[in-house]
């Protein structure tokens, strides 16, 4: 009897533990999977991420390497007026929040209207291929074809409108062709998003209020636009980030001009990282720019989810 016993207990044991082993297997089976991603992860954003607040900690020269320490030094320099490398950070800076301000209400606006009027028109696939064509193509290309289209001797603008407007070259004129062009590019891309938002709309909410009587415009402004107002809210915060982030639209149709006026804070840390060859002050403007754009990013956030 106490044989078995033994046996018996030995048994239960070996069950007990063969689930256990298993479970461990499965999560380590299943961890192995996104080790791919983390190496990934940890290689193009965690290692450039680290290194790049370490230069600019530094004087940095691309070519000569780490010319000192500098500590906080290069973070303090960006705040003194007097500084050269201050006033090119917040030039560029006030040249980036007036590009924010102006185009974030039209990315917002014009596709969320577009999506309504499509999301009501019986060609559907249609019109969401049309208008989300241009988002598949790159900025070089979308950049040409409005440098081209707005030149001020031959343009396709200025020739249709038999006018002599200095579209590139000339401010307002700068600003708004810069905004033409990004609109015209990337409007498609949060127009489905909002159209996605819209296929959730319940009928009956439609229905009853086109049974109340309610207009078209009405029930667009009182009915739609409230029950998507999350959508409305990610719209608004990719919009800001992708704006604040603007390089390409600047350098190729007026080269940051005329003058600096349209020289974006990206454009200034890249000039001050690839021509003026001083890495680290040029690193320290990237963070403290990423700084100022999340807190604009979370005060965004906490708003619009306090309002949805």
């Amino acid at each position: 009897m106490a044989v078995s016993e033994v046996r018996t207990k030995s048994l239960s044991i070996h069950r007990r533990r063969r689930p256990v082993m298993r479970v461990v297997w499965d999560q380590f089976s299943s961890f192995l999977f996104v080790v791919p991603f983390l190496v990934a992860f940890v290689a193009f954003v965690g290692y450039p991420l680290v290194y790049g607040f370490i230069i600019s900690l530094h004087h940095w020269n691309p070519i000569a390497g780490d010319l000192g320490y500098t500590g906080l030094g290069q973070y303090a320099t960006l705040f003194n007026p007097n500084s050269l490398f201050g006033q090119q950070f917040w030039t560029g800076l006030k040249n980036t929040v007036l590009y924010v301000v102006i185009s974030v209400p039209l990315l917002l606006a014009f596709p969320v209207t577009i999506a309504y009027l499509i999301y009501r028109s019986p060609l559907k696939s249609l019109f969401r291929s049309i208008f989300f064509f241009p988002t598949v193509l790159s900025v070089t290309a979308v950049t040409s074809l409005w440098s081209w289209i707005l030149q001020t001797q031959g343009g396709a603008v200025n020739n249709l409108l038999q006018a002599h407007v200095p579209w590139l070259v000339e401010q307002p004129w700068a600003w708004i062709s810069i905004d033409m062009a990004t609109l015209w590019w990337t409007l498609g891309f949060n127009m489905i998003i909002a159209y996605a938002g819209f296929t959730q709309l319940p009928q009956s909410t439609i229905e009853a209020a086109a049974l109340d009587g309610a207009g078209s415009l009405r029930t667009f402004w009182s009915i739609a636009l409230p029950q998507v107002r999350p959508v409305l809210a990610f719209i608004t915060v990719i919009s800001t980030i992708s704006s604040f982030n603007l390089f390409a639209q600047s350098l190729l149709m007026t080269g940051g001009g005329p003058g600096s006026s349209t020289e974006p804070l990206t454009m200034v840390i890249y000039n001050q990282a690839f021509n003026g060859m001083h890495m680290g002050s040029a690193a320290a403007m990237s963070y403290l720019m990423a700084l100022i754009l999340a807190i604009i990013s979370l005060v965004q956030y906490r708003i619009t989810r306090e309002r949805a």
